[in-house]
């Protein structure tokens, strides 16, 4: 099996649920260097099925996740009729590296977190799902 990791921050979020297998789109911004210049790779993550409906809350644009999955290149054409391709990462596993948001230590429900039940992740397969061992 060829799995991808990816550490990023969140630049878009968007939920699509056409009546069949809802998905979340993450797009996750990377930072590289080579010598003094830095450069920004884009991956395109997305989550599918029930997992999708549970995360679409938690995640915000900024935040930081890890995000584990089958990669996928896929070739588009733009608008002007130009080739271009992306990096689709389909999502086995994801944790947010963020830290806890302000409105946890006031009491408040968690934003960061999915439910106390699931794991800070995310499963690429549909029904799949992973649960805290006690």
């Amino acid at each position: 099996m060829f799995e991808t990791l990816v550490i990023g921050n969140v630049g878009s979020v968007k939920f699509f649920d056409a009546g069949k297998m809802p998905v979340l789109n993450i797009n996750i911004a990377t930072s590289r260097r080579i010598g003094e210049r830095e450069f920004t790779d884009w991956v395109s993550a997305k989550v599918w099925g029930e997992r999708a409906e549970k995360l679409k809350e938690h995640i915000a644009k900024g935040m930081k996740l890890l995000v584990r999955g089958r990669c996928e290149a896929k070739a588009y054409k733009r608008d002007d009729d130009t080739l271009a391709g992306e990096l689709v990462l389909h999502v086995d596993t994801l944790e947010f590296l963020s830290p806890k948001h302000k409105a946890e230590d006031a009491g408040g429900e968690p934003t960061g977190q999915a439910d106390g039940n699931e794991l800070p992740l995310a499963s690429g397969e549909p029904g799949h799902s992973r649960r805290r061992k006690n």
